[in-house]
């Protein structure tokens, strides 16, 4: 191993360890930091469309008892005449 590769062998294992300990406390209270404003945002937005979601779906559930049941059905008593056709000839 050569004097270059030593160098460059200390600087990699040093790296990210610059700073001291106060440098780290403060590096883990942001960490925390991003992880609680993460989880508190997802519940958020999560919250937001479960609430627009009901909403959706009550407003939905109202509109479909408010129209008739059959909407294309139409109920009415009709009467069958019966007409007389023996005096035509049959057709072939």
């Amino acid at each position: 191993m050569n004097p270059q590769d030593r160098g460059r062998r200390r600087v990699e294992m040093s790296f990210g360890r610059s700073g001291g300990l106060w440098t780290g406390i403060a590096a883990a209270l942001s960490a925390i930091a991003v992880i609680v404003l993460a989880v508190l945002f997802s519940a958020l937005f999560l919250g937001l469309f479960v609430a627009i979601a009901v909403g959706v779906a009550v407003r939905a559930w109202l509109l479909g008892r408010s129209t008739p049941s059959r909407p294309d059905v139409i109920e009415a008593e009709y009467t069958v005449i019966d007409t007389d056709r023996s005096e035509r000839p049959p057709k072939t």
